[in-house]
């Protein structure tokens, strides 16, 4: 309950500092189209709905309809909503007209064709302006109620993952695995996962997102398992690689060298460093043993409401790590018809380095159990 009372008491800094940027951008407001958004700004997180914000005051509108009117009043307390007799457009058109706006700003990406073309013939070619609203941006460095929850996902993650791990034996097959996974976040009270679980043995584990299938997990094998939960929202993401019984010593050394990595990564990540100087760091490791080749996909990325967010740590990246940011650390090493290692962990960006909000055991030895 107290996380969920500062959560809602952090919204109206988050809705002030983009009416900052709705007034640079010379529009009355923003039309809110990405439920995400949406649910960062309001706390309302149903679906077919839109916001609108204005750059000025505390007039926000949740454009609805019947089927959430009581959830709106649950979930954004002290905010406006108006439930829609026909359209969306045609409530938003209403709405813009009663109030007097002139041009609002629109979130090009979150708009299909069809849908803007309709808006634009409804309100005016010039009503909409698409902009760049900065949320993303924004929504990259935490605050520390989002901290929380991304702390209480890796609660419900972490553990779920201790359980399987007592409960995993040979002749189990990825699916089962899976659901035994999920089925034990829910039951410990996460949201949901916060994507599809990868469950991948073996030969299977070359496959950076494998899909869980029939495979059977066997005496002498590997199971990669990569995984997250969802608290208030918020996702976690972490992987781990477990041999049942014993690791095969072309393994153990793939292991080690991902493990050295990842390690050398993290210790990379402070405030104002290169974002592809962290990805650089982790991948030396890997080139220096000869496995360059082998690891294909960047280091890391953002973590929050959604899965993947800003930044994006890989050798493209542009910009320098901010306090406040939550990122993934997973570098891998993929062998086609033998396996694959790939060891994550979720990082925040504190003000003088960083954090290791996951702490499940990640040695060699701890990787090795009892089949």
């Amino acid at each position: 309950m107290t996380t969920r009372i500062k959560a809602q008491d952090a919204k109206p800094r988050r809705v002030k500092a983009l009416q900052g940027r709705l007034a640079a951008a010379g529009v009355d407001g923003l039309l809110v189209t990405n439920a995400v958004d949406i649910r960062y700004l309001t706390g309302f997180i149903g679906d077919d709905s839109w916001a609108l914000i204005p750059t000025r005051g505390r007039g926000i509108v949740i454009l609805s309809d019947n089927r959430f009117e009581e959830q709106i009043k649950r979930e954004a307390p002290g905010i406006s909503a108006r439930m829609r007799k026909k359209s969306l457009a045609d409530e938003l058109t209403r709405l813009k007209q009663q109030r007097g706006y002139g041009e609002l700003g629109l979130q090009p990406e979150y708009v299909s064709l069809s849908l803007r073309k309709s808006l634009s013939k409804q309100l005016g070619a010039s009503a909409l302006k698409p902009i760049d609203d900065g949320l993303l941006t924004q929504r990259a460095v935490k605050d520390p109620c989002e901290i929380t929850s991304i702390k209480k996902a890796l609660s419900f993650q972490q553990e779920a993952f201790i359980r399987l791990r007592r409960w995993i034996k040979p002749g189990m097959t990825e699916v089962e695995v899976c659901a035994k996974l999920e089925y034990e976040m829910r039951r410990l009270g996460s949201d949901g996962s916060s994507f599809p679980s990868i469950i991948a043995a073996d030969a299977n584990a070359a496959l950076p997102h494998a899909i869980p299938g029939q495979k059977k997990l066997r005496k002498g094998g590997i199971v990669l398992i990569d995984w997250g939960a969802k608290a208030h929202g918020y996702c976690s993401d972490l992987t781990r690689v477990l041999a049942i019984g014993s690791m095969s010593a072309k393994m153990r050394e793939v292991y080690q060298i991902v493990l050295d990595a990842q390690l050398a990564g993290i210790d990379a990540i402070r405030p104002g460093v290169p974002l592809a100087r962290v990805d650089a760091a982790a991948r030396r490791v890997i080139a220096k043993a000869g496995y360059g080749k082998q690891f294909g996909h960047s280091l890391g990325h953002g973590i929050g409401l959604d899965i993947h967010e800003q930044p994006t740590l890989s050798a493209r990246s542009k910009g320098d790590l901010e306090a406040g940011q939550v990122v993934t650390v997973e570098p891998g090493i993929y062998l086609p018809g033998v396996g694959g290692v790939r060891i994550e962990d979720d990082i925040l960006v504190t003000p003088n380095g960083h954090e290791v909000l996951s702490d499940l055991p990640k040695s060699l030895e701890s990787a090795i159990i009892t089949a």
